[in-house]
């Protein structure tokens, strides 16, 4: 009798000790799901930022090309005044030396 309840103590512990491991396994599982949760929703997170940047990255070379184009419109318009200039100042010379030439045969 003896030996069959050291028996049954024996299959109790080893059937205590197999559930401890199937706890512990069910909590190292379930912290790896949470884990596995935490990334994917981080992954998400970074998916969307991503896709907000790339929008951000669109509108700013949207932008970009706008400033160019109006930089390079003013760039034309600033040479086109600048020989604008230069052609009244040879104008203004040229009348200016015509008219000293008119001036100078007047006075003789």
């Amino acid at each position: 009798m003896q030996r069959m309840l050291a028996k049954a103590e024996q299959k109790i512990r080893n059937l205590q000790n197999k559930i401890a491991d199937q706890q512990r396994e069910i909590r190292d599982r379930r912290a790896q799901a949470k884990r596995e949760e935490n990334v994917i929703a981080e992954r998400n997170e970074l998916k969307a930022e991503i896709a907000d940047l790339r929008n951000e990255n669109k509108e700013l070379t949207r932008a970009n090309r706008e400033h160019v184009e109006r930089n390079e419109a003013l760039q034309a318009e600033k040479e086109r005044l600048k020989a604008e200039v230069r052609a009244r100042k040879s104008n203004s010379l040229s009348a200016g030396a015509n008219l000293g030439g008119i001036l100078q045969s007047s006075v003789t």
